[in-house]
Formats: C-alpha cells, sequence, structure tokens
C-alpha cells in the first residue's frame, strides 16, 4: 500500500449520476466565475468507468429502457441539453443498442423509427446508456477545458474506499491499494446494497442458478450465464423455471431481457415474480376512470391545520386502497395522489416531515411504481401463453435445493401462512432491492464512518442524517440515495433515485462546494 500524503482539496467517494451532476454543476459555477488557486480533485470508484455508476453505465448494458418516458425522468433546462446531444449522436447509439439487444429491442426500434428520425424523444423510454453517455461526455469536457487553463486538476482512481478517518485539517482516506489526504470529501456511493438471498446455497450446482447480484459483473455476463444454464439442462430434457424475487424495476428489466432473445420459450418454460403487494407496475392509464377518480380522504385534511405525517400517510393509503378496488392502476393515480399528499406535507413541522421522510415515503412509493408499455406488454404476452405468474408474498428460502426440484418455501402475504410453491424453480434471481443500516452487507467504510461517529443513520435505516449543507460532518458531504429520510430546503427526501431529486440536490452541493472555496479564498485576501 502506497501513502499519497500530498492533500486534494476535494474527493469524491463514488462516481454515479449524483456524483457527476455534482461535479458538472460544480465545475460549471468555476468556469463562469472563480480566480482561486487551482483546485485539485480526486474521484476514486470502485469499477473502473466513470460518471455513468451501474444503472447508466456498461454493466445495466446499451439496451436497458428507461422505467419512465424521457419527459418524466429528466427535467429542465437538463433534458433540451440531452435531447440536442441524442439529435447529434443518435446513430452510432441506436447502432450499439441493435448489436447489443436483441428480438424485442429492434422491435423498439422499428416501433418507434418516425420518432426517433424526427428526433422527438420526450416520449420515448430511451434506453439508459445514452443518459450514462451523455454525462460522461459532458463531464469530461468541463474537466478537460478546465484544467487546459489551470483552474482544476483531476485524478482518477479505480479503488475501494475501506475507511476514512477525520484528522485535524481533512480526511485521511484508506482503500483497498493507497490511502490519500483530501481537505473536503464527498461521499456518493449510491444506494446500500441488494439484500442477498440464501447465503447458505451455492451458487450454482447442477439443478440449480441463484444469481444474487444481476449486475456483477455486468447484466449481460448474468444473461449468458442463464442462457447457457437452461440451454445445457433443455439439450437433456430437463424443465427451467424463473422466479425472480421482487417487482421492482430491475425486476422487469431482467423479465424483459430474458425475453429479448429469439425464441425464449424453447428453453425457459415459466416466469414467476414474488413481492411483498404481489402488485406489477402499471403502465395504461385509464382517462375515463382517472378524470372521474378524486383522493377523498387526502381531500379531506385540507382544510385541517393541525395535522401529522402519520394523517397524511394513512389517508394516502385508503386513497391508494380505494383507486385498487375500482381496478384503476397506478400509472393513472400517481400524478393526483402525489400532489394531493405533496401539498398536505406543507403544512408539516420540521419533526413530522422528517418523519413522513423516513417512515412513510419510501412506503407510499411501492404502491406508487410505473413502467413503460414494453416492460408490461412483456408480461401480458408471457400471461397470455401460461408462461408467467405473481405471488403475493415473502421470500423464506429455497427447498430441497440439491436435488432436482428445488421449490420457494414463502409466507403469504393475505394470510400469513408459510407455504411451499407448488412448482419447482431451477433459476432463482435475486431483485429484492436494497439491504438496511439494521440490516446484513453494510459496506465497510459505511460501517467505520459510523463506528467513528462521522456518519449517523437517520430513522428511515436507508439514509445518513446531514446538516442544510448536506454534511454528515464539517466538510465530509452525502448526495445521492444515502440522503434519505432528511429534511432538505424544507422538503421531505425520501427517494433518491429519482433523476429530477438528483439534479436538485446535486445543484445544493455544488453551490455549497463552491461557496466554500469562494469564502475561503476572500477569507485569505483579506488576512494580509
Amino acid at each position: 500500500m502506497t501513502n499519497r500524503e500530498q492533500k486534494t482539496d476535494i474527493t469524491f467517494v463514488g462516481s454515479g449520476i449524483s456524483s457527476t451532476f455534482t461535479l458538472i454543476y460544480f465545475l460549471e459555477s468555476i468556469a463562469q466565475d472563480f480566480g482561486g488557486n487551482t483546485i485539485s480533485i480526486n474521484i476514486l470508484n470502485k469499477y473502473p468507468e466513470f460518471h455513468t455508476g451501474i444503472p447508466y453505465g456498461n454493466r445495466s448494458g446499451a439496451s436497458v429502457l428507461l422505467i419512465t418516458s424521457l419527459k418524466d425522468f429528466l427535467p429542465q433546462p437538463e433534458r433540451d441539453s440531452f435531447i440536442n446531444w441524442l439529435n447529434v449522436n443518435k446513430g452510432q447509439l441506436i447502432k450499439k443498442m441493435l448489436n447489443e439487444g436483441g428480438d424485442l429491442t429492434t422491435q423498439w426500434t422499428k416501433e418507434h423509427a418516425l420518432q426517433i428520425q424526427n428526433n422527438e424523444w420526450e416520449d420515448l423510454f430511451v434506453p439508459r446508456w445514452f443518459f450514462g453517455q451523455y454525462l460522461d461526455e459532458k463531464a469530461k469536457k468541463l474537466v478537460s477545458a478546465l484544467e487546459k487553463d489551470n483552474r482544476i486538476k483531476v485524478s482518477y482512481q479505480v479503488a475501494e474506499v475501506r475507511d476514512i478517518k477525520k484528522t485535524t485539517n481533512g480526511f485521511k482516506i484508506t482503500t483497498n491499494a493507497d490511502t490519500f489526504s483530501s481537505s473536503k470529501v464527498v461521499l456518493a456511493i449510491g444506494s446500500l446494497p441488494t439484500k442477498k438471498l440464501c447465503s447458505d446455497v451455492k451458487n450454482t450446482n447442477e439443478h440449480l442458478l441463484l444469481v444474487n447480484n444481476c449486475y456483477d459483473p455486468g447484466l449481460k455476463e448474468n444473461l449468458k450465464r442463464i442462457q447457457d444454464f437452461t440451454r445445457q439442462r433443455k439439450n437433456e430434457g430437463k424443465t427451467n423455471n424463473v422466479l425472480i424475487v421482487g417487482a421492482n424495476a430491475s425486476a422487469l428489466e431482467l423479465l424483459y431481457k430474458l425475453n429479448d432473445t429469439r425464441k425464449s420459450e424453447s428453453y425457459i418454460n415459466h416466469f414467476t415474480f414474488i413481492s411483498t403487494h404481489g402488485i406489477l407496475p402499471d403502465s395504461i392509464v385509464d382517462k375515463k376512470k382517472q378524470g372521474e377518480f378524486e383522493p377523498y380522504h387526502l381531500q379531506k385534511l385540507k382544510n385541517i391545520e393541525d395535522i401529522t405525517a402519520k394523517d397524511i400517510a394513512e389517508a394516502t393509503y385508503k386513497d391508494l386502497d380505494h383507486a385498487e378496488s375500482i381496478h384503476l392502476g397506478a400509472a393513472s393515480t400517481v400524478n393526483i395522489i402525489s400532489n394531493a399528499f405533496g401539498a398536505l406535507l406543507s403544512k408539516l413541522n420540521r419533526k413530522e416531515l422528517k418523519e413522513f421522510a423516513c417512515r412513510y415515503g419510501n412506503e407510499i412509493g411501492r404502491r406508487q411504481r410505473c413502467a413503460g408499455v414494453h416492460y408490461t406488454k412483456t408480461i401480458d404476452k408471457l400471461t397470455k401463453d401460461s408462461r408467467f405468474d405473481h405471488i403475493a408474498g415473502r421470500f423464506i428460502s429455497l427447498k430441497n435445493n440439491n436435488i432436482e426440484h428445488p421449490f420457494l418455501e414463502y409466507s403469504d402475504t393475505k394470510t400469513g401462512e408459510i407455504k411451499t410453491s407448488t412448482r419447482p424453480y431451477h433459476i432463482v434471481i435475486n431483485c429484492i432491492g436494497s439491504t438496511t443500516f439494521n440490516g446484513e452487507n453494510v459496506p465497510e467504510i459505511l460501517q467505520n464512518l459510523i463506528k467513528k461517529g462521522i456518519c449517523k443513520p437517520n430513522e428511515s435505516q436507508i439514509g445518513i442524517d446531514v446538516n442544510k449543507s448536506l454534511e454528515a460532518t464539517d466538510s465530509l458531504y452525502v448526495v445521492g440515495p444515502l440522503l434519505a429520510g432528511n429534511v432538505i430546503e424544507n422538503k421531505a427526501v425520501w427517494h433518491v433515485e429519482h433523476c429530477g431529486r438528483i439534479t436538485w440536490l446535486s445543484k445544493i452541493l455544488a453551490k455549497e462546494l463552491y461557496k466554500s472555496f469562494t469564502l475561503k479564498d476572500k477569507e485569505l485576501n483579506t488576512s494580509f
């Protein structure tokens, strides 16, 4: 291990889109007006791909589509900038998409050929990889231009950060290979890792393939593993049933990609989702019912002054229950219900806002999931062919996993009864979601920061408490999903994987970083 004693001004730990947006906005401020000394920036990332993170980079691949349309995914003015970039680069982007994708990818490009030709992108569910390439190019151009002007000096390091210690004038950062010194640290490591299934089960045996992390080392590699495993079994005359644990965006993507190939039915017999609510993300807007729907329970709170986070949450649940009872899905109600409870949040004091952010926001979000029709059409076709079902329950274990017929053991959501599936499963894919701070698999860096008292988990158990400058402690900033469970600019924050929230919070942090350097520069100038 080497020791790099020369201190860096800022170290970014992680290089996903929260980190990259913060960097871009910070550098744009420097480009516009900064006359201080050269700012040294160190960017540490566990993987060799910078500025994209897992969802928008090569580990997810070039043919996985956004879960929402572009207009709902990216706010202005960034959206127009991205669209202008798409117009220039669409030829090579579509070529890469088609080379990597299969039948469903080809079908998508044919269906939207005229929109692509006419540069009508806003209603499209474009590949996430496109956005990652845009961000990467934008960040690199800014870095290059400002380095030429000697305003910044940037170092990129592939390294896994294990520990951060507070020193008298900054931080000492320990990675798997080096130690670094930095005046400021931006912690941008994304969400907590995925919960693991069946830690006592070998990942592969003759009768079972367990995929615990779809994106490690990458989606393409895991799809190849599944394909090889299922085809080998088919050649031996054996059945292949797939169990996907979870019904979130990753689950939809996996189902889509497993069917984005010629004649998937020839080697996979059946697909099953298991999720707590047993509800699939919705894609179809019922305009007639939508026009008649009103969130009555939330509206009743409008004229009541003294309300709590619990009051708003319970009213929201009742309105969601009503929507489900009349078979009106999230695509039709998400904006109506979100706007209704969002307007009520302004009535809450800071304590109650934090309560909503920590306790209720994510739970409501789990019942308001929407998706593109390309994903739900895949499910509709499989259902029509009697090749898909969805269990409402909680995964417990795989029983008899070392013999030819591994079965699912689960807790039925409605009755609480422990059940065993009648269908055996041979490929089990984990899309269950992230762990919590009181769960297993918390990264070593976070464990060490918590032990030292540098960071403190909030009651959401998925986020870290920060002050109004997004600091967990002086000069150590947090950005991205770990901001869940905070109140920032008098707004409750509970889900920071939405690009609109990411850009908003990244701008706040970029402003704070820029301010810290300009104030420092002014102090130096006035001290003589």
